[in-house]
């Protein structure tokens, strides 16, 4: 999730927060940084619409009711963390969720900004991670960041596999989320709209997509009101074909070759 500039300079990247409005949850995020100024933006539609700048101090924490309490909140929204001046290569921060009665975290690393115009690679990811119990509910969370210059005219769409758990296909469909938004998918909720049974246990492969993608998992048990928030490493940490010359064409093949755009 790191890329680097020529020389020692780092390319600027963010900390994409998602909304978790739509089930009732508030936003923020926690960070220890030697930063020299800590900025937020918020994208609503798609677009720039709050930015909200601070002095860090050494420990940071900040919820979405601080640094964009003026604007009515949208279930689509999504705010990204910049740190100016800070100088550690494998920073991480904390994302926080919260309702009235708990909180919730997850640690996670930022993501690059890339300049407007850039042409995004597809993403793969294996959503394997699914509670489908009467009492829960398991969402794939996209928070996902184009930029913030005009946004690409193309739909940003992604492939959804509904695989069973001996890997066999049962359904396949798609998915059109905005850019610069938050998008949360119902696996139950989806995977019932077309007919596809969850009693004996589903995993998801999605592909495709046109924006810089952080993905988290998030299961809520309705019945005690409790969070869980996981998210699987990429590919590229378990496989060295995206960086080798003569494995990637059949990293490519494998993974995309037969992906409609």
């Amino acid at each position: 999730m790191h890329n680097f500039a020529i020389g020692v300079i780092l390319v600027q990247r963010r900390l994409l927060v998602p909304s978790l409005a739509s089930i009732g949850y508030e936003p923020g995020f926690a960070v220890r940084t030697n930063a020299s100024l800590i900025r937020v933006r918020t994208f609503q539609n798609g677009s720039l619409t709050s930015t909200f700048e601070t002095r860090p101090r050494n420990l940071n924490r900040f919820w979405r009711s601080q640094w964009a309490r003026d604007l009515p909140v949208l279930a689509n929204e999504l705010h990204t963390v910049e740190l100016e001046g800070e100088t550690n290569s494998e920073f991480e921060g904390e994302l926080l969720f919260r309702n009235g009665q708990q909180q919730n975290a997850v640690l996670t690393g930022l993501v690059p900004l890339r300049a407007p115009g850039f042409k995004f690679s597809p993403i793969l990811h294996q959503a394997h991670y699914n509670v489908l119990f009467d009492q829960f509910e398991t969402s794939v969370a996209f928070a996902n960041l184009a930029g913030e210059g005009d946004p690409p005219a193309h739909p940003n769409k992604l492939q959804v596999e509904f695989r069973n758990l001996k890997a066999d296909v049962l359904v396949v469909t798609e998915i059109e989320i905005g850019y610069n938004s938050t998008y949360l998918l119902p696996v139950r909720g989806l995977a019932q709209i077309h007919g596809t049974p969850v009693d004996r246990g589903l995993s998801l492969r999605i592909r495709g997509g046109s924006s810089q993608f952080a993905i988290f998992t998030v299961f809520q048990n309705h019945s005690s009101g409790a969070l869980g928030i996981e998210h699987s490493l990429p590919p590229m940490y378990f496989t060295e074909a995206p960086f080798n010359p003569e494995l990637r064409p059949r990293f490519q093949k494998a993974a995309f070759g037969d992906l409609r755009s």
